[in-house]
């Protein structure tokens, strides 16, 4: 079962946003990787044009300008090549629900359904396996696993990250428990609960 996660595909995502609700923010930066037998093999990034200025906080939580926006395309024109990317790929991501409550946003308004895709949470699942450590932030959970990084709140370094974040955390799953023991990959997707 290990060797089939670690062989097997994901898509990780992330999202930048003008805030937290959906139902009044916009997506400025979206980012993933694909990975393939723990490699990540591919990437999509783009920022994106919210049609308004970036809040002052988001500028600083991101480094995203508005002048870094300008000539960006709109949602609307990044949303079908980021659903290609993804593919029939199951969707990993920090706080997953969050990202998709934004791409469900989207997909409704330009293709009239529900983004659907099969989805894990790190944030999730190191709660669940890291118990003591105290703050789930992609940040802190990076931090103690060994993951280096060069920045975060960037989509794809975000994106980067949680991958990374996402096959230490099968490897602990593994060890610690075996994984068939302790719950299947179907499991963990149908489930909605990681």
């Amino acid at each position: 079962m290990r060797d089939h996660l670690l062989d097997g595909c994901f898509v990780a995502i992330d999202v930048e946003t003008t805030g937290f609700d959906s139902n009044h923010a916009e997506i400025i930066d979206i980012g993933a990787v694909r990975v393939e037998g723990g490699i990540i093999t591919d990437s999509f990034s783009s920022l994106v044009d919210p049609g308004f200025f970036i809040p002052d906080r988001i500028r600083e939580l991101t480094g995203i300008t508005n002048a870094m926006i300008v000539g960006s395309p709109r949602i609307g024109e990044v949303l079908p090549e980021f659903l290609d990317f993804i593919g029939d790929s199951i969707v990993v991501g920090h706080n997953v629900r969050q990202d998709i409550k934004f791409l469900t946003k989207y997909t409704r308004v330009y293709t009239g359904t529900k983004f659907r895709k099969p989805h894990i949470c790190t944030l999730q699942l190191s709660r669940k396996l890291l118990p003591d450590l105290g703050k789930y932030s992609l940040k802190e959970v990076a931090d103690h696993l060994g993951i280096e990084y060069e920045r975060l709140h960037r989509a794809l370094h975000d994106a980067s990250v949680t991958a990374q974040v996402f096959l230490k955390l099968i490897s602990i799953l593994w060890n610690c428990y075996g994984i068939d023991d302790y719950f299947s990959i179907k499991r963990l997707t149908k489930t909605g609960r990681i």
